[in-house]
């Protein structure tokens, strides 16, 4: 095995480490209700709230009142995101998720993603984007 490869292996391994305690930390969350319409709650996990630096990241959870699909076969009622937030700009990123076939991130697990290299989104300002940065950042 050449090196790459084993450096390959060891970042696989600890993704999925990662996404396994990413994924049960969830489990235990207090999700409170931070906004709703008619087909979706937003549910924010204040206590999950971790700073470091110019970064926070909080769990966030989509709740919707009608199936939504993954793929042309799963359905899927609710998705949990670990979002990461950059406090010195209005940017995020979702760095962890996963869906779920019913509300609340219970029943099944459809399909779950680590990306600890995923893009920043500017957060358009005056948005839910930026209402949630405030939160996670500490800045309301």
């Amino acid at each position: 095995m050449t090196f790459p490869a084993v450096f390959q292996k060891m970042l696989r391994r600890a993704a999925f480490g990662l996404a396994t305690f990413l994924l049960a930390t969830s489990a235990l969350a207090q999700w409170n209700l931070f906004g709703r319409t008619e087909t979706l709650r937003i549910y924010l996990d204040q206590g999950s709230i971790r700073r470091q630096g110019d970064l926070a990241q909080m769990w966030q959870l989509y709740d919707y009142t009608s199936a939504q699909w993954v793929g042309t076969q799963q359905v899927v009622l609710s998705f949990k995101n670990l979002v990461e937030y950059d406090c010195s700009s209005l940017r995020a990123r979702i760095i962890a998720g996963a869906a779920y076939t019913e509300q609340m991130g219970a029943g099944k697990l459809v399909t779950s993603e680590t990306r600890p290299d995923a893009a920043w989104s500017v957060l358009p300002p005056g948005g839910t984007g930026e209402s949630t940065w405030k939160i996670a950042c500490g800045k309301d």
